[in-house]
């Protein structure tokens, strides 16, 4: 007979999935999509995507809070618990935190794993009893550059440490803390599998960082003769990455007595009012566009963004007519950032990350790293959306596809390329809510990966 459920693989699958859309409204527990693709599988309570009955869970699904925790516990049991008791070897072997850490990976990831195509490290492992290796074979399971990858590595974190005391209490010895060092992007950057260029890397061997993302450290591998890249054991069997350490800095508790060695003094950067931080971003008009000239200022920035990142262009085709074409047959919306984003990461060896909460250091970080950024303001009653190529000491230089903005209006009589728009004209436009002190401020940035 298969014993239940531990309470320990219940409340950790609670703590990561949550009762969701529980509507405080009604008392009822709502249907929701899939946070990854906005989609497809929907899901109601704790993670239900599937009744008992076998129905799949619909959008516009609604039940009781009492359903939700009794369809989660049946279904818990049914779905994931009994199939991977029989299936993983060795399970009478293990005791309750470990089997309860592989039931919080199964029903994140799915009952068949173990023998997936996908899963040979952490079969391996279960297969050949290598138990110790386990927590580094759960992290291996992250979706790396994702939006889902911050919580899928909490997860992995939380399953491995009960795996680890599971494994301890099996042996009877303890397992002694590690002292892990956490690094922090002081600026986007890239994890890249090999020490050259990122242009020169193909997709899966570069993961885009964003500035004030940190990651641990198990041990640096070997640092370059100039001192300025070196290589990286990530922790928790993440793998070994190449660092550019000019973008990195010490976020470890005792940082003090472990700062990152540099090649030298990095100063804060200083703007020099003769010098503008520039990218050479080709511009384009909108107001020749042959799909509405006077409504596609979105696709034109990112015609400009993806041309300067290499994107190549048809000969006798605009790209911005292109891209219009392209969101109007799939039902993107040419003004949501959500679907641009959507637009942009649809191209293999392109990436966009879009945030709502920008400031000008943020733009101007993203400009010092060669990254084209995209802003989103009210320059028009019904907003607008231009190119930041660089900036002064007095302000950003842009790419405005619809020529040159005024507080009275647009002058589209000369071309918008490479005009300069002042730090107070941005907040105003772009951040009006705080535009003494720009917070924010809705902005994409764009990489080559």
């Amino acid at each position: 007979m298969i014993n239940p459920v531990p309470q320990q693989a219940i409340r950790l699958i609670e703590e990561f999935e949550g009762c969701h859309e529980l509507n405080c409204t009604d008392g009822l527990v709502h249907a929701y999509p899939d946070p990854k693709t906005k989609a497809e599988p929907y899901t109601i309570g704790w993670g239900t995507t599937v009744y008992p009955d076998g129905r799949k869970v619909k959008l516009g699904d609604c039940i009781t809070k009492e359903d939700a925790d009794k369809f989660f516990a049946t279904m818990l049991q049914q779905k994931f618990w009994e199939p991977i008791s029989c299936k993983i070897p060795h399970w009478q072997e293990l005791n309750d935190p470990m089997r309860s850490a592989l039931c919080s990976f199964a029903y994140n990831l799915g009952a068949d794993f173990y023998g997936g195509e996908n899963f040979n490290t952490i079969s391996a492992c279960l297969r050949e009893k290598r138990w110790g290796d386990v927590p580094a074979a759960l992290m291996l399971y992250v979706d790396p550059g994702s939006d889902v990858e911050a919580g899928l590595r909490r997860r992995r974190d939380a399953e491995g440490h009960l795996w680890r005391q599971g494994h301890e209490q099996l042996n009877g010895t303890a397992v002694p803390p590690c002292e892990l060092q956490i690094l922090e992007a002081t600026t986007e950057t890239f994890l890249k599998k090999e020490n050259v260029d990122s242009s020169l890397l193909a997709p899966n061997q570069l993961v885009p960082v964003e500035g004030g993302k940190q990651y641990k450290i198990e041990k640096v591998l070997e640092t370059t003769a100039s001192g300025n890249a070196m290589r990286v054991q990530l922790a928790y069997g993440a793998g070994d990455w190449w660092l550019f350490k000019p973008h990195w800095k010490s976020a470890t508790a005792t940082a003090a007595a472990a700062e990152l060695p540099t090649a030298g003094p990095r100063p804060e950067r200083l703007v020099d009012p003769t010098k503008p931080h520039l990218l050479n971003i080709p511009y384009f008009s909108q107001l020749d566009n042959l799909e509405n000239p006077f409504g596609s200022c979105n696709v034109t920035c990112v015609a400009m963004c993806l041309t300067y990142l290499g994107m190549p262009r048809k000969p006798g085709t605009q790209l911005e007519d292109e891209l219009y074409r392209k969101m109007e047959q799939l039902g993107w919306s040419r003004h949501d950032p959500n679907d641009l984003m959507t637009l942009i990461n649809s191209f293999p060896g392109y990436k966009d990350i879009f945030r709502p909460n920008g400031s000008f250091k943020d733009i101007q970080t993203s400009i010092d790293a060669g990254n084209p950024v995209i802003l989103h303001g009210y320059f028009t009653k019904f907003g607008h959306i231009i190119v930041v190529c660089g900036y002064d000491d007095k302000g950003f230089i842009v790419n405005d596809p619809y020529g040159e903005y005024f507080s009275c209006g647009y002058d589209n009589s000369h071309s918008g390329e490479k005009i300069h728009y002042s730090y107070s004209l941005i907040g105003r436009t772009c951040s009006p809510e705080s535009q003494a002190n720009p917070r924010n401020i809705w902005y994409h940035t764009l990489f080559k990966l």
